[in-house]
Protein backbone atom coordinates (compact mmCIF):
# COMPACT_ATOMS: atom_id res chain seq x y z
CA UNK A 1 0.00 0.00 0.00
CA UNK A 2 1.87 3.32 -1.07
CA UNK A 3 2.15 6.26 0.61
CA UNK A 4 -0.36 8.35 -0.93
CA UNK A 5 -3.24 6.02 -1.02
CA UNK A 6 -2.44 5.70 2.76
CA UNK A 7 -2.77 9.03 3.09
CA UNK A 8 -6.04 9.29 1.44
CA UNK A 9 -7.14 6.69 3.66
CA UNK A 10 -6.70 8.71 6.78
CA UNK A 11 -7.92 11.77 5.58
CA UNK A 12 -11.00 10.32 4.06
CA UNK A 13 -11.16 8.46 7.59
CA UNK A 14 -10.50 11.47 9.49
CA UNK A 15 -13.44 13.60 8.13
CA UNK A 16 -15.42 10.57 8.23
CA UNK A 17 -15.26 10.40 12.24
CA UNK A 18 -15.21 13.90 12.62
CA UNK A 19 -18.75 14.37 10.62
CA UNK A 20 -19.68 11.16 12.64
CA UNK A 21 -18.77 13.33 15.97
CA UNK A 22 -20.34 15.77 14.92
CA UNK A 23 -23.41 14.27 14.04
CA UNK A 24 -23.60 12.64 17.72
CA UNK A 25 -22.70 15.32 19.50
CA UNK A 26 -25.69 17.33 17.27
CA UNK A 27 -28.20 14.50 17.40
CA UNK A 28 -27.56 13.89 21.41
CA UNK A 29 -28.53 17.66 21.63
CA UNK A 30 -31.44 17.43 19.24
CA UNK A 31 -32.35 13.84 20.88
CA UNK A 32 -31.57 15.30 24.39
CA UNK A 33 -34.28 18.30 23.98
CA UNK A 34 -36.71 15.56 22.38
CA UNK A 35 -36.16 13.59 25.43
CA UNK A 36 -36.55 16.33 28.16
CA UNK A 37 -40.10 17.07 26.43
CA UNK A 38 -41.32 13.42 26.06
CA UNK A 39 -40.52 13.25 29.75
CA UNK A 40 -41.87 16.27 30.74
CA UNK A 41 -45.02 15.04 28.95
CA UNK A 42 -44.78 11.81 30.13
CA UNK A 43 -44.24 13.03 33.48
CA UNK A 44 -48.36 15.02 33.16
CA UNK A 45 -49.61 11.46 32.35
CA UNK A 46 -48.13 10.73 35.52
CA UNK A 47 -49.46 13.04 37.69
CA UNK A 48 -52.67 12.94 36.33
CA UNK A 49 -52.53 9.29 37.36
CA UNK A 50 -51.50 10.08 40.79
CA UNK A 51 -54.05 12.73 41.34
CA UNK A 52 -56.92 10.84 40.19
CA UNK A 53 -55.01 7.71 42.95
CA UNK A 54 -54.71 10.12 45.67
CA UNK A 55 -58.16 11.55 44.95
CA UNK A 56 -59.44 8.08 45.84
CA UNK A 57 -57.61 7.52 48.71
CA UNK A 58 -58.76 10.79 49.97
CA UNK A 59 -62.08 10.19 50.21
CA UNK A 60 -61.84 6.90 51.51
CA UNK A 61 -60.25 8.76 54.15
CA UNK A 62 -62.20 11.40 54.16
CA UNK A 63 -65.60 9.64 54.83
CA UNK A 64 -63.57 7.26 57.55
CA UNK A 65 -62.28 10.36 59.74
CA UNK A 66 -66.26 11.46 59.71
CA UNK A 67 -66.61 8.14 61.51
CA UNK A 68 -63.62 7.80 63.55
CA UNK A 69 -64.38 11.28 65.32
CA UNK A 70 -67.93 10.68 66.07
CA UNK A 71 -69.54 10.38 69.49
CA UNK A 72 -71.73 7.52 68.55
CA UNK A 73 -68.42 5.36 67.30
CA UNK A 74 -66.74 6.69 70.60
CA UNK A 75 -69.33 5.45 72.86
CA UNK A 76 -69.77 1.93 70.45
CA UNK A 77 -66.38 1.15 71.68
CA UNK A 78 -67.42 1.25 75.40
CA UNK A 79 -71.02 -0.11 75.02
CA UNK A 80 -70.56 -2.68 71.90
CA UNK A 81 -74.18 -1.45 70.82
CA UNK A 82 -75.26 -3.49 68.17
CA UNK A 83 -77.89 -0.88 67.31
CA UNK A 84 -74.78 1.36 65.88
CA UNK A 85 -73.70 -0.83 63.66
CA UNK A 86 -77.17 -1.68 61.63
CA UNK A 87 -78.06 1.64 61.66
CA UNK A 88 -74.59 3.18 60.29
CA UNK A 89 -73.04 0.44 58.74
CA UNK A 90 -75.00 -0.26 55.75
CA UNK A 91 -74.22 -1.79 52.19
CA UNK A 92 -75.07 1.78 50.21
CA UNK A 93 -72.69 3.79 53.34
CA UNK A 94 -69.80 2.91 51.89
CA UNK A 95 -70.96 2.55 47.84
CA UNK A 96 -69.89 5.99 46.70
CA UNK A 97 -66.59 5.27 48.09
CA UNK A 98 -66.64 2.04 46.94
CA UNK A 99 -65.57 0.73 50.11
CA UNK A 100 -65.20 -3.15 50.55
CA UNK A 101 -64.12 -3.54 54.14
CA UNK A 102 -64.06 -2.04 57.35
CA UNK A 103 -62.69 -3.22 61.18
CA UNK A 104 -62.83 -1.32 64.39
CA UNK A 105 -60.31 -2.24 66.92
CA UNK A 106 -60.09 -1.11 70.91
CA UNK A 107 -56.88 0.38 72.48
CA UNK A 108 -55.80 -3.57 72.92
CA UNK A 109 -55.91 -4.56 69.64
CA UNK A 110 -59.34 -6.06 69.83
CA UNK A 111 -61.31 -6.32 67.01
CA UNK A 112 -65.30 -4.98 68.30
CA UNK A 113 -66.58 -4.78 64.40
CA UNK A 114 -65.66 -6.32 61.26
CA UNK A 115 -67.37 -6.03 57.98
CA UNK A 116 -67.03 -6.61 54.36
CA UNK A 117 -69.16 -5.60 51.30
CA UNK A 118 -68.86 -6.82 47.32
CA UNK A 119 -66.23 -8.76 48.35
CA UNK A 120 -66.06 -12.57 47.65
CA UNK A 121 -67.01 -14.11 50.99
CA UNK A 122 -63.53 -16.21 51.14
CA UNK A 123 -61.30 -13.61 49.97
CA UNK A 124 -63.36 -11.01 52.84
CA UNK A 125 -62.51 -13.45 55.65
CA UNK A 126 -58.79 -13.99 54.76
CA UNK A 127 -58.75 -9.64 54.15
CA UNK A 128 -60.28 -9.13 57.61
CA UNK A 129 -58.14 -11.70 59.59
CA UNK A 130 -54.97 -10.63 58.26
CA UNK A 131 -56.27 -7.12 59.22
CA UNK A 132 -56.95 -8.21 62.40
CA UNK A 133 -53.86 -9.82 63.10
CA UNK A 134 -51.65 -6.38 61.78
CA UNK A 135 -53.95 -4.61 64.41
CA UNK A 136 -53.41 -6.10 66.96
CA UNK A 137 -50.74 -5.44 69.78
CA UNK A 138 -48.05 -7.35 68.06
CA UNK A 139 -48.76 -5.94 64.53
CA UNK A 140 -47.30 -3.51 63.20
CA UNK A 141 -50.21 -1.22 61.93
CA UNK A 142 -51.60 -0.09 65.58
CA UNK A 143 -48.94 2.03 66.43
CA UNK A 144 -49.78 5.32 68.38
CA UNK A 145 -53.28 5.65 67.36
CA UNK A 146 -52.26 6.48 63.23
CA UNK A 147 -54.29 9.37 61.34
CA UNK A 148 -53.06 7.79 57.64
CA UNK A 149 -54.13 6.08 54.75
CA UNK A 150 -51.61 4.50 52.34
CA UNK A 151 -50.85 0.53 50.49
CA UNK A 152 -50.84 -2.63 52.29
CA UNK A 153 -49.45 -6.11 51.40
CA UNK A 154 -52.08 -8.84 52.71
CA UNK A 155 -51.76 -12.49 51.07
CA UNK A 156 -50.92 -11.71 47.43
CA UNK A 157 -53.38 -8.39 47.39
CA UNK A 158 -52.48 -4.66 47.37
CA UNK A 159 -55.53 -2.75 49.66
CA UNK A 160 -55.92 0.85 49.32
CA UNK A 161 -56.58 1.28 53.34
CA UNK A 162 -57.22 4.53 55.61
CA UNK A 163 -56.87 4.53 59.23
CA UNK A 164 -57.74 6.60 61.99
CA UNK A 165 -58.35 6.91 65.82
CA UNK A 166 -61.33 6.73 67.24
CA UNK A 167 -62.13 10.45 69.04
CA UNK A 168 -65.16 12.40 70.12
CA UNK A 169 -66.63 14.65 67.73
CA UNK A 170 -64.72 18.10 68.67
CA UNK A 171 -61.89 15.66 68.10
CA UNK A 172 -60.81 15.14 72.28
CA UNK A 173 -59.84 11.72 73.48
CA UNK A 174 -58.39 10.22 74.79
CA UNK A 175 -58.52 7.97 71.88
CA UNK A 176 -60.74 4.68 72.67
CA UNK A 177 -58.91 2.60 69.62
CA UNK A 178 -58.36 2.97 65.86
CA UNK A 179 -61.18 2.25 62.81
CA UNK A 180 -59.79 1.17 59.29
CA UNK A 181 -61.93 0.84 56.07
CA UNK A 182 -60.08 0.40 52.90
CA UNK A 183 -60.45 -1.86 49.60
CA UNK A 184 -59.00 -4.02 47.15
CA UNK A 185 -56.51 -2.97 43.97
CA UNK A 186 -57.82 -5.18 41.65
CA UNK A 187 -58.90 -5.35 37.82
CA UNK A 188 -62.04 -3.85 38.39
CA UNK A 189 -60.58 -0.71 39.89
CA UNK A 190 -57.57 -0.44 37.59
CA UNK A 191 -60.46 -0.49 35.03
CA UNK A 192 -61.93 2.57 35.91
CA UNK A 193 -58.50 4.32 36.37
CA UNK A 194 -57.65 3.41 33.11
CA UNK A 195 -61.25 5.16 32.26
CA UNK A 196 -60.77 8.07 34.05
CA UNK A 197 -56.83 9.01 33.17
CA UNK A 198 -57.14 7.76 29.87
CA UNK A 199 -54.08 6.19 30.39
CA UNK A 200 -52.53 2.39 29.30
CA UNK A 201 -51.72 1.17 32.88
CA UNK A 202 -50.74 -1.19 35.04
CA UNK A 203 -49.12 -1.97 38.44
CA UNK A 204 -47.21 -4.65 40.02
CA UNK A 205 -47.14 -5.50 43.72
CA UNK A 206 -43.12 -5.44 44.27
CA UNK A 207 -43.84 -7.35 47.69
CA UNK A 208 -45.56 -9.88 45.94
CA UNK A 209 -43.45 -10.11 42.79
CA UNK A 210 -39.69 -7.68 42.87
CA UNK A 211 -38.85 -9.70 39.82
CA UNK A 212 -40.63 -6.70 37.38
CA UNK A 213 -39.34 -7.77 33.40
CA UNK A 214 -37.23 -5.06 31.80
CA UNK A 215 -37.46 -2.45 34.53
CA UNK A 216 -35.81 -4.70 37.62
CA UNK A 217 -31.70 -2.82 36.79
CA UNK A 218 -33.24 0.37 36.60
CA UNK A 219 -35.12 -0.03 39.66
CA UNK A 220 -32.67 -1.55 41.41
CA UNK A 221 -30.36 1.13 40.75
CA UNK A 222 -32.60 4.16 41.16
CA UNK A 223 -33.43 3.01 44.96
CA UNK A 224 -29.47 2.31 45.77
CA UNK A 225 -28.96 6.18 44.36
CA UNK A 226 -32.60 7.71 46.19
CA UNK A 227 -33.93 7.51 49.67
CA UNK A 228 -37.15 5.69 50.03
CA UNK A 229 -40.25 7.07 48.13
CA UNK A 230 -42.49 9.30 49.52
CA UNK A 231 -46.09 8.80 49.05
CA UNK A 232 -46.95 12.10 48.90
CA UNK A 233 -44.33 12.77 45.98
CA UNK A 234 -43.40 9.47 44.38
CA UNK A 235 -40.60 9.04 42.48
CA UNK A 236 -40.96 8.61 38.60
CA UNK A 237 -39.08 6.52 36.58
CA UNK A 238 -38.68 6.51 32.54
CA UNK A 239 -37.59 3.48 30.48
CA UNK A 240 -37.42 3.35 26.66
CA UNK A 241 -38.87 -0.16 26.33
CA UNK A 242 -38.50 0.35 22.36
CA UNK A 243 -38.70 3.20 19.78
CA UNK A 244 -42.92 3.23 19.56
CA UNK A 245 -43.28 3.83 23.31
CA UNK A 246 -42.13 4.45 26.49
CA UNK A 247 -42.63 3.38 30.06
CA UNK A 248 -43.07 5.48 33.24
CA UNK A 249 -43.03 4.40 36.40
CA UNK A 250 -44.07 5.56 39.64
CA UNK A 251 -42.99 4.16 42.82
CA UNK A 252 -45.25 4.03 45.52
CA UNK A 253 -44.36 3.33 49.50
CA UNK A 254 -46.45 0.86 51.21
CA UNK A 255 -47.74 2.76 54.49
CA UNK A 256 -44.87 1.22 56.35
CA UNK A 257 -42.46 3.34 54.16
CA UNK A 258 -40.87 -0.24 51.70
CA UNK A 259 -41.59 0.39 47.77
CA UNK A 260 -44.84 -1.45 47.28
CA UNK A 261 -46.74 -0.19 44.36
CA UNK A 262 -44.80 -0.03 40.73
CA UNK A 263 -47.25 1.80 38.45
CA UNK A 264 -46.57 1.28 35.12
CA UNK A 265 -47.89 3.61 31.65
CA UNK A 266 -47.16 2.92 28.33
CA UNK A 267 -47.07 6.29 26.15
CA UNK A 268 -46.41 6.80 22.24
CA UNK A 269 -43.16 8.31 21.55
CA UNK A 270 -44.94 10.46 19.19
CA UNK A 271 -42.72 13.47 20.57
CA UNK A 272 -39.34 11.32 20.47
CA UNK A 273 -40.55 10.62 16.84
CA UNK A 274 -40.68 13.62 15.08
CA UNK A 275 -36.78 14.35 16.43
CA UNK A 276 -36.11 10.90 14.95
CA UNK A 277 -37.42 12.67 11.62
CA UNK A 278 -35.33 15.59 12.35
CA UNK A 279 -32.40 13.72 12.86
CA UNK A 280 -32.50 11.75 9.59
CA UNK A 281 -33.39 15.24 7.17
CA UNK A 282 -29.51 16.02 9.52
CA UNK A 283 -27.69 13.40 8.35
CA UNK A 284 -28.71 13.51 4.83
CA UNK A 285 -27.41 17.20 4.72
CA UNK A 286 -24.29 16.64 6.53
CA UNK A 287 -23.39 14.03 4.34
CA UNK A 288 -23.43 15.45 1.23
CA UNK A 289 -21.24 18.73 2.91
CA UNK A 290 -18.86 16.06 3.81
CA UNK A 291 -18.52 14.41 0.60
CA UNK A 292 -17.84 17.68 -0.53
CA UNK A 293 -15.17 19.09 1.78
CA UNK A 294 -13.51 15.33 0.86
CA UNK A 295 -12.87 16.13 -2.29
CA UNK A 296 -11.73 19.18 -2.01
CA UNK A 297 -9.06 18.64 0.52
CA UNK A 298 -7.78 15.35 -1.01
CA UNK A 299 -7.31 17.35 -4.53
CA UNK A 300 -5.49 19.90 -2.82
CA UNK A 301 -3.05 17.23 -0.40
CA UNK A 302 -2.73 15.54 -3.54
CA UNK A 303 -1.46 18.49 -5.29
CA UNK A 304 0.74 20.12 -2.47
CA UNK A 305 1.76 17.59 -0.21
CA UNK A 306 1.46 13.87 -1.11
CA UNK A 307 3.87 13.94 -3.85
CA UNK A 308 6.71 15.42 -2.53
CA UNK A 309 5.70 12.33 0.73
CA UNK A 310 5.73 9.92 -2.03
CA UNK A 311 9.36 10.71 -3.20
CA UNK A 312 10.53 11.08 0.26
CA UNK A 313 8.98 7.69 1.14
CA UNK A 314 10.87 5.84 -1.53
CA UNK A 315 14.30 7.53 -0.26
CA UNK A 316 13.41 6.58 2.97
CA UNK A 317 12.54 2.71 1.84
CA UNK A 318 16.13 2.54 -0.64
CA UNK A 319 17.81 3.56 3.08
CA UNK A 320 16.07 0.61 4.58
CA UNK A 321 16.32 -1.69 2.04
CA UNK A 322 20.35 -1.24 1.86
CA UNK A 323 20.36 -1.06 5.67
CA UNK A 324 22.68 2.00 5.16
CA UNK A 325 22.21 4.22 7.28
CA UNK A 326 25.23 6.29 5.70
CA UNK A 327 22.89 7.27 3.07
CA UNK A 328 21.22 10.07 3.30
CA UNK A 329 17.53 12.20 2.03
CA UNK A 330 17.58 14.63 0.03
CA UNK A 331 15.89 18.00 2.15
CA UNK A 332 14.74 20.76 -0.50
CA UNK A 333 12.94 23.66 0.36
CA UNK A 334 12.27 25.65 4.13
CA UNK A 335 8.89 24.52 4.73
CA UNK A 336 7.32 21.23 6.64
CA UNK A 337 8.33 18.81 4.31
CA UNK A 338 11.99 20.36 3.58
CA UNK A 339 12.18 20.40 7.49
CA UNK A 340 11.13 16.70 7.80
CA UNK A 341 14.00 15.77 5.34
CA UNK A 342 16.53 17.18 7.97
CA UNK A 343 14.74 15.98 10.87
CA UNK A 344 15.14 12.22 8.92
CA UNK A 345 18.86 13.38 7.81
CA UNK A 346 19.67 13.87 11.86
CA UNK A 347 17.45 10.71 12.70
CA UNK A 348 20.05 8.88 10.94
CA UNK A 349 23.05 10.10 12.55
CA UNK A 350 21.23 9.47 15.93
CA UNK A 351 20.68 6.18 14.65
CA UNK A 352 24.34 5.65 13.74
CA UNK A 353 25.17 6.23 17.24
CA UNK A 354 22.37 4.20 18.99
CA UNK A 355 23.28 1.20 16.77
CA UNK A 356 27.10 1.52 18.00
CA UNK A 357 26.20 1.89 21.34
CA UNK A 358 23.54 -1.03 20.84
CA UNK A 359 26.68 -3.57 19.79
CA UNK A 360 28.75 -2.19 22.69
CA UNK A 361 25.59 -3.25 25.20
CA UNK A 362 25.00 -6.58 23.74
CA UNK A 363 28.60 -7.42 23.82
CA UNK A 364 28.74 -6.70 27.35
CA UNK A 365 25.12 -7.94 28.09
CA UNK A 366 26.17 -11.48 26.27
CA UNK A 367 29.27 -11.83 28.37
CA UNK A 368 27.75 -11.01 31.75
CA UNK A 369 24.92 -13.98 30.99
CA UNK A 370 28.17 -15.90 30.17
CA UNK A 371 30.03 -14.84 33.42
CA UNK A 372 26.24 -16.00 35.36
CA UNK A 373 25.21 -19.19 32.99
CA UNK A 374 26.91 -22.11 31.44
CA UNK A 375 27.42 -21.28 27.44
CA UNK A 376 25.09 -23.53 26.65
CA UNK A 377 22.35 -23.21 29.19
CA UNK A 378 23.17 -19.39 27.96
CA UNK A 379 22.11 -20.31 24.62
CA UNK A 380 19.01 -22.14 25.11
CA UNK A 381 17.79 -19.50 27.25
CA UNK A 382 18.07 -17.21 24.68
CA UNK A 383 16.00 -19.03 21.95
CA UNK A 384 13.19 -20.39 24.65
CA UNK A 385 10.92 -19.02 26.74
CA UNK A 386 10.34 -22.57 28.29
CA UNK A 387 11.90 -23.38 31.81
CA UNK A 388 15.40 -25.42 31.47
CA UNK A 389 15.93 -28.48 33.35
CA UNK A 390 17.70 -31.52 32.36
CA UNK A 391 18.52 -34.58 34.18
CA UNK A 392 22.37 -35.31 34.53
CA UNK A 393 23.42 -39.40 35.77
CA UNK A 394 26.75 -38.82 36.21
CA UNK A 395 27.41 -35.31 38.65
CA UNK A 396 29.48 -34.69 41.61
CA UNK A 397 27.97 -32.04 43.98
CA UNK A 398 30.79 -30.19 46.70
CA UNK A 399 29.84 -28.11 49.44
CA UNK A 400 32.11 -25.87 51.37
CA UNK A 401 31.45 -23.98 54.11
CA UNK A 402 33.77 -20.95 55.58
CA UNK A 403 34.12 -22.75 59.89
CA UNK A 404 33.71 -19.84 62.67
CA UNK A 405 33.13 -17.10 59.83
CA UNK A 406 29.58 -16.12 62.03
CA UNK A 407 32.17 -15.48 65.06
CA UNK A 408 34.78 -13.79 63.21
CA UNK A 409 31.97 -11.40 61.31
CA UNK A 410 31.24 -9.83 64.70
CA UNK A 411 35.08 -9.04 65.76
CA UNK A 412 35.64 -7.36 62.01
CA UNK A 413 34.20 -4.12 59.91
CA UNK A 414 32.04 -5.36 57.11
CA UNK A 415 33.86 -3.76 54.45
CA UNK A 416 36.86 -6.14 55.90
CA UNK A 417 35.10 -8.57 56.12
CA UNK A 418 33.84 -8.38 52.69
CA UNK A 419 37.07 -7.71 50.96
CA UNK A 420 38.21 -10.88 52.82
CA UNK A 421 35.66 -13.67 51.33
CA UNK A 422 36.16 -11.85 48.23
CA UNK A 423 39.62 -12.54 48.17
CA UNK A 424 39.12 -16.50 49.44
CA UNK A 425 36.18 -16.97 46.56
CA UNK A 426 38.23 -15.27 43.92
CA UNK A 427 40.82 -17.63 44.71
CA UNK A 428 37.96 -20.24 44.43
CA UNK A 429 36.94 -19.29 41.35
CA UNK A 430 39.93 -19.63 39.83
CA UNK A 431 40.33 -23.08 40.83
CA UNK A 432 36.81 -23.86 39.32
CA UNK A 433 38.08 -22.04 35.61
CA UNK A 434 41.19 -24.16 35.90
CA UNK A 435 39.47 -27.65 36.63
CA UNK A 436 36.42 -27.05 34.82
CA UNK A 437 33.98 -27.29 36.87
CA UNK A 438 30.65 -25.06 36.87
CA UNK A 439 30.43 -22.64 39.94
CA UNK A 440 26.52 -22.68 40.90
CA UNK A 441 26.40 -20.22 43.63
CA UNK A 442 27.42 -18.46 47.17
CA UNK A 443 25.07 -18.55 49.82
CA UNK A 444 27.01 -16.48 52.70
CA UNK A 445 30.14 -18.05 53.48
CA UNK A 446 28.80 -20.95 51.38
CA UNK A 447 30.51 -22.53 48.12
CA UNK A 448 28.96 -24.81 45.86
CA UNK A 449 30.11 -26.00 42.78
CA UNK A 450 29.50 -29.36 40.77
CA UNK A 451 31.25 -31.32 38.01
CA UNK A 452 29.66 -33.40 35.22
CA UNK A 453 27.19 -30.67 34.05
CA UNK A 454 25.72 -29.17 31.85
CA UNK A 455 28.92 -31.05 29.87
CA UNK A 456 29.51 -34.36 30.88
CA UNK A 457 32.43 -35.81 31.88
CA UNK A 458 33.79 -38.99 33.07
CA UNK A 459 36.12 -37.66 35.91
CA UNK A 460 33.84 -35.57 37.63
CA UNK A 461 34.75 -37.51 41.30
CA UNK A 462 38.06 -36.80 40.68
CA UNK A 463 37.67 -32.95 39.44
CA UNK A 464 35.52 -32.61 42.60
CA UNK A 465 38.27 -33.72 44.83
CA UNK A 466 41.06 -32.01 43.24
CA UNK A 467 38.68 -28.86 43.96
CA UNK A 468 38.53 -30.08 47.51
CA UNK A 469 41.84 -30.53 47.87
CA UNK A 470 42.87 -26.76 45.82
CA UNK A 471 40.31 -25.14 48.29
CA UNK A 472 42.07 -26.51 51.60
CA UNK A 473 45.39 -25.23 49.95
CA UNK A 474 43.99 -22.12 49.70
CA UNK A 475 42.87 -21.67 52.93
CA UNK A 476 46.05 -22.83 54.13
CA UNK A 477 47.74 -20.01 51.79
CA UNK A 478 45.43 -17.48 52.99
CA UNK A 479 45.55 -17.72 57.07
CA UNK A 480 49.81 -18.11 56.46
CA UNK A 481 49.64 -14.77 54.49
CA UNK A 482 47.16 -12.81 56.20
CA UNK A 483 48.07 -14.38 59.49
CA UNK A 484 43.98 -14.89 59.55
CA UNK A 485 43.24 -18.50 60.93
CA UNK A 486 40.42 -19.78 58.57
CA UNK A 487 39.27 -23.25 58.17
CA UNK A 488 36.88 -24.98 55.87
CA UNK A 489 34.57 -28.13 55.98
CA UNK A 490 34.02 -29.80 52.51
CA UNK A 491 31.27 -32.52 51.83
CA UNK A 492 31.05 -33.97 48.11
CA UNK A 493 28.60 -36.54 46.75
CA UNK A 494 27.78 -37.94 43.24
CA UNK A 495 24.82 -39.23 41.66
CA UNK A 496 22.00 -37.88 39.93
CA UNK A 497 20.64 -34.03 39.59
CA UNK A 498 18.26 -32.27 38.31
CA UNK A 499 20.00 -28.68 37.02
CA UNK A 500 18.71 -26.08 34.91
CA UNK A 501 16.70 -22.75 35.13
CA UNK A 502 13.84 -21.55 36.52
CA UNK A 503 11.68 -18.10 36.88
CA UNK A 504 11.55 -14.61 34.60
CA UNK A 505 13.66 -12.56 37.25
CA UNK A 506 16.88 -12.78 38.49
CA UNK A 507 17.39 -16.24 37.50
CA UNK A 508 20.47 -18.39 38.29
CA UNK A 509 21.74 -22.15 36.93
CA UNK A 510 21.14 -24.33 39.90
CA UNK A 511 20.74 -27.79 40.81
CA UNK A 512 18.17 -30.41 42.45
CA UNK A 513 17.69 -33.85 44.03
CA UNK A 514 18.84 -35.79 46.80
CA UNK A 515 22.34 -36.20 45.51
CA UNK A 516 22.53 -31.99 46.19
CA UNK A 517 20.98 -32.56 49.64
CA UNK A 518 23.37 -35.03 50.54
CA UNK A 519 26.24 -33.52 49.36
CA UNK A 520 25.34 -30.78 51.68
CA UNK A 521 24.74 -32.67 54.68
CA UNK A 522 28.30 -34.11 53.87
CA UNK A 523 29.77 -30.98 54.54
CA UNK A 524 27.26 -30.13 57.78
CA UNK A 525 28.44 -33.05 59.29
CA UNK A 526 31.83 -33.24 58.05
CA UNK A 527 35.10 -32.08 60.12
CA UNK A 528 36.55 -28.46 60.33
CA UNK A 529 39.58 -29.04 57.78
CA UNK A 530 38.82 -32.10 56.22
CA UNK A 531 36.80 -33.70 53.28
CA UNK A 532 33.81 -35.72 53.99
CA UNK A 533 32.54 -37.97 50.97
CA UNK A 534 30.21 -40.50 50.90
CA UNK A 535 30.22 -44.23 49.63
CA UNK A 536 29.24 -43.39 46.07
CA UNK A 537 31.95 -40.97 45.62
CA UNK A 538 34.40 -42.94 47.38
CA UNK A 539 33.88 -45.74 44.72
CA UNK A 540 34.66 -43.65 41.96
CA UNK A 541 37.41 -41.90 43.86
CA UNK A 542 39.46 -45.47 45.47
CA UNK A 543 41.58 -46.32 42.71
CA UNK A 544 43.57 -43.22 42.77
CA UNK A 545 43.03 -41.29 46.04
CA UNK A 546 43.82 -42.42 49.54
CA UNK A 547 40.30 -42.22 51.37
CA UNK A 548 39.64 -43.03 55.45
CA UNK A 549 36.31 -44.98 56.45
CA UNK A 550 34.71 -42.77 58.77
CA UNK A 551 32.06 -44.70 59.80
CA UNK A 552 28.10 -44.35 59.93
CA UNK A 553 26.86 -40.97 60.41
CA UNK A 554 23.18 -40.00 61.54
CA UNK A 555 22.33 -38.07 58.24
CA UNK A 556 19.07 -35.94 58.50
CA UNK A 557 16.03 -37.42 56.21
CA UNK A 558 18.57 -40.29 55.02
CA UNK A 559 19.36 -41.80 58.64
CA UNK A 560 22.81 -43.72 59.11
CA UNK A 561 25.32 -43.34 56.35
CA UNK A 562 28.84 -44.75 55.53
CA UNK A 563 31.13 -41.88 54.51
CA UNK A 564 35.00 -41.47 54.25
CA UNK A 565 37.37 -38.91 54.52
CA UNK A 566 39.40 -37.75 51.66
CA UNK A 567 42.92 -37.43 52.49
CA UNK A 568 44.73 -36.85 49.26
CA UNK A 569 46.03 -38.63 45.61
CA UNK A 570 47.65 -42.12 45.83
CA UNK A 571 51.77 -42.09 46.33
Amino acid sequence: MTLRFKTLLLVSATLILSAAALFYFVSEITLGSYRQLENDNANKDLQRLEKVFHADLERLFSLLEDFASWDDTYRFIETDNPEFIRSNFAADTFSAPEIEFVLIVDSLGNALHTSSYGLEPQLAKAIIAGLENRLGTSGDLLEDYPEEYGLVTLRRETLLIAMAPVLKSDDSGPPRGVMLAGKVLDTKMLDQLRLRTQLDLNFQNLMVNPNVPGVKPHLTAFLDENPLPSFDNPPHLMVADNPQSLLGYILMPGILGDPLLLWAVEIPRDIYSRGIQSLRVLLVVMAAIGAILICCILFLLERLVLRRISRLGKTVAEIGEKDDLTVRVRSEGTDELGQLGRTLNWMLDQLQVSRKKALEEHDRAENLLLNILPSSIAEQLKNTNKPIADSHNEVSVLFADLAGFTALSATMAPTDLLAMLNTIFSRFDELTQTLGLEKIKTIGDAYMVASGLPDPRDDHAQACAEMAIGMLKVMDEFSSDFEQRLQIRIGINSGTVVAGVIGKKKFIYDLWGDTVNIASRMESTGVVGMIQVTEATYERLKNSYDLEKRGEIDVKGCGPMTTYVLEGRKN
